[in-house]
């Protein structure tokens, strides 16, 4: 099954938030200092990620990502 991915970003917070398929109550585990995964409560599938302070984590100067398209 496909799921959708969300991404969006806070420019005040510098916050990016990462959420895969509709939202679900999660809880929230700190994977690096400032890096969150988010995991569903019930099934414990990975609901998404929190990244805090993320320009200072990523360099935000434009550049290619390759993506393959399927495994």
């Amino acid at each position: 099954m496909e799921k959708k991915i969300t991404i969006s970003y806070d420019h005040d917070a510098d916050v990016v938030y990462l959420s895969f398929g509709e939202p679900v109550k999660a809880v929230s585990e700190e994977l690096e200092e400032g890096v969150f995964a988010r995991y569903s409560a019930e099934t414990e599938e990975l609901a998404g990620l929190t990244i805090l302070n993320f320009s200072k984590k990523f360099d935000l100067r434009p550049k290619e990502l390759a993506i393959p398209a399927h495994r």
